[in-house]
């Protein structure tokens, strides 16, 4: 177990040092109207231990699992249209660096946007159950692995127009009507689902962009997660999930 988490580490950090090689294919990026991520309320995460895997995760970036573990409800949560999420610029420099290499200027520009609770809708383009990753302390149990989702614009779009969303296995305890079976029940219906959670950016995948996501901005933890039904009514995705053809 000691050398397969070495070898998860070995291969993160290899990644990081190699982003400056990649040719990242950013889509058209933009600040218009961003002014309202920038002026929400940005709390500090509550985060907590979560089956003896401590809030910090493990190695290598401490900083970012806690930003991921965190479990704490927003007040309330700002509608963005979700082109406001994928056309996010997002700093170059911060994949060549873990977070404790950071500089306090790098930090401030990150926060600009970072830990703003958004409210954001679209379709479920795909989702898996991840792979045992740092935040859980590699835990290859099924309930310790984060459901990575693709949030696309329109039903159908592929994967690399779309913008990652994550249920957490810290938050998706609470909401024991967030399965697998359910979000396969969203993608096929090609209901509009509505989330709400943390925008967060996460670094650690620079050479994805452009193959199965738009950017590196995320909707991590969601902490909410609605349906459109046909008739109109939202509902939430814990007591009802859609009928598929």
């Amino acid at each position: 177990m000691i050398v397969w988490r070495t070898c998860r580490v070995a291969v993160a950090m290899l990644s990081l040092l190699l982003a400056g090689c990649f040719l990242f294919h950013v889509g058209p990026t933009s600040l218009e109207g961003t002014e309202i991520l920038e002026g929400a309320p940005k709390p500090p995460p509550a985060d907590s231990a979560f089956d003896g895997c401590a809030p910090d995760g493990s190695q290598p970036d401490h900083a970012l699992n806690r930003l991921k573990n965190r479990v704490d409800d927003a007040e309330g949560y700002t509608p963005v249209p979700w082109s406001m999420i994928a056309g996010l610029p997002w700093p170059k420099w911060s994949v060549d660096h873990f977070r404790y290499q950071w500089s306090k200027r790098q930090r401030r520009d990150v926060r600009r946007f970072e830990g703003a609770a958004v409210e954001v809708e679209g379709y479920i383009s795909g989702y898996r159950r991840e792979i045992p990753e740092p935040p859980n302390c590699y835990s290859r149990a099924g309930r310790h692995r984060d459901f990575h989702i693709w949030l696309s614009e329109k039903p159908g779009d592929p994967l690399k127009n779309s913008v990652v969303v994550e249920m957490t296995p810290r938050v998706r305890v609470h909401h024991v009507g967030w399965t697998e079976d359910g979000l396969r029940a969203l993608q096929r219906s090609r209901s509009r689902v509505r989330v709400r959670g943390w925008l967060m950016l996460d670094q650690m995948h620079p050479e994805l962009v452009g193959r199965n996501r738009r950017t590196l901005w995320e909707v991590h933890p969601v902490m909410h997660l609605d349906w459109q039904t046909s008739a109109g009514p939202w509902v939430s995705f814990d007591s009802l999930a859609p009928e598929t053809p």
